[in-house]
């Protein structure tokens, strides 16, 4: 395969190392506007282009890697959809939220493969501490800590920008380590970035960060200590501890943890079709949390970062406007009409289906049962007769009935309106 690197500043230089050295397999390419690298990369035999519209024209590489300043992300991303080309990289997706929105939402019209080159998932002690999660090592989760201090000395920051440079990682690692999403976050900073956050399913989380540390300096992912219902997980010094009632267990050799890199990743994630760990849709959510905390600084107060979730448009049916169909219910009397609302396939939970019903006077939905399920019937309008069990009961207008799994039921209109109602379904699975 063909690969494009575009951008050769630090992180560029630092990728270009690691191609050369992991991936000889590749055949590689580079781009950047500084004339005076052309000599070097030439002297490796690789091709060099100060354009890289040129580059891509000429060397038609399978994939670009961006790795170009923040501010020039943007511009080299749309570069390379205009060619259709699969992206992978560096964080932030963009500059700001805004352009990230904007850059994913046409990767996602044009389907253009676009992953992020996210780094700290990759580490295997990460991965282990996911794993531990997730069979349930400290039980149901409750809250999520994690501090980042070290001194920055090489490169200065504008004001907050330590929020798409560096955090930007550990609001990932949150997402990541949790598996929810946050709903509300708090931040305040004065010496040290406090950021306090609400996380789906009563989980809490903290993050205090400071890049102008002295003393001992923490790992670059963070010292992480998370709480749960049976015991605590610490990650800290590259090692993982885990304490519960039944005593402590440590690891600090995770060689046996396959760890694939960001570049491994995007090039599986391509062969196989199928969206990258760190695909951009996936990590623009982490751009939304750096984007919500910059909300709180200014305004001095929680904000809500649900909107960020990536869940779709809420799904509203009008029941009144459905298109009804006349049918006989389980053998019943005459004909009644129903509108399917919603079905199994609309739902994440057990909920079977959604039904509005009507039963004009004198018609029936018949005697019947059900196995496991539960079948809710809320009364509308009308009145009649509902037989559970064998037993007859009068319903009429605001009545909730539940028949519970195994029980047997009908609905009877003796009287001279239509009842309507809606009647849903729950199982099991």
């Amino acid at each position: 395969m063909k690969a494009l690197l575009v951008g050769m500043g630090e992180a560029g230089s630092g990728w270009y190392r690691r191609l050369r050295s992991m991936h000889s397999e590749l055949e590689l390419a580079v781009s950047d506007p500084d004339e005076s690298r052309r000599e070097r990369l030439q002297a490796d035999g690789v091709p060099f282009y100060t354009d890289a519209k040129e580059a891509i024209e000429r060397v038609k590489p399978d994939f670009v890697i961006n790795v170009t300043p923040r501010h020039v992300h943007t511009a080299i991303n749309h570069l390379a959809f205009d060619y259709k080309l699969p992206v992978l990289c560096e964080k932030p997706i963009a500059e700001n939220y805004e352009k990230a929105l904007e850059i994913v939402k046409r990767a996602e019209e044009e389907r253009i493969p676009f992953m992020i080159a996210e780094n700290y998932r990759t580490f295997a002690p990460l991965r282990k501490l996911k794993r531990l999660i997730e069979a349930g090592a400290v039980g149901e989760l409750q809250s999520l800590e994690c501090e980042f201090f070290r001194k920055r000395q090489k490169v200065a920051l504008e004001p907050n920008d330590e929020l798409e440079e560096v955090i930007i990682h550990h609001f990932d690692l949150l997402r990541h380590l949790s598996g929810r999403e946050v709903g509300k976050l708090y931040a305040v900073r004065r010496h040290v970035f406090h950021i306090v956050m609400d996380l789906q399913a009563g989980i809490q989380a903290s993050f205090r960060c400071s890049l102008h540390s002295a003393g001992r300096e923490t790992q670059w992912p963070g010292d992480w200590r998370i709480e749960g219902t049976k015991g605590s997980l610490i990650f800290k010094d590259g090692g993982i501890e885990l304490t519960t009632p039944e005593g402590v267990q440590r690891w600090d050799d995770f060689s046996d943890v396959p760890a694939p890199t960001a570049l491994q990743e995007f090039l599986a994630a391509l062969a196989e079709k199928r969206r990258g760990e760190t695909d951009a849709k996936e990590y623009l959510k982490n751009q939304a949390l750096a984007h919500y905390t910059r909300l709180s600084l200014q305004q001095g107060e929680q904000v809500d970062t649900s909107a960020s979730w990536g869940y779709g448009p809420a799904d509203i049916r009008n029941f009144l406007r459905a298109e009804r169909k006349p049918s006989q219910s389980h053998g019943g009397i005459g004909m009644v009409e129903g509108a399917r609302l919603f079905g199994q396939g609309d739902f994440e939970t057990p909920l079977k289906f959604l039904y509005y019903s009507v039963l004009p006077p004198g018609t029936s939905i018949g005697y019947h049962g059900h196995r496991e399920d539960e079948e809710i019937y809320i009364i509308l309008e009308g009145t009649g007769l509902m037989t559970i069990n064998g037993t007859e009961t009068r319903v009429g207008p605001g009545d909730i009935v539940v028949n519970k799994p195994w029980w047997k039921h009908g609905l009877l209109n003796d009287g001279s309106e239509p009842i309507r109602a809606i009647v849903f379904e729950v199982g099991k699975t």
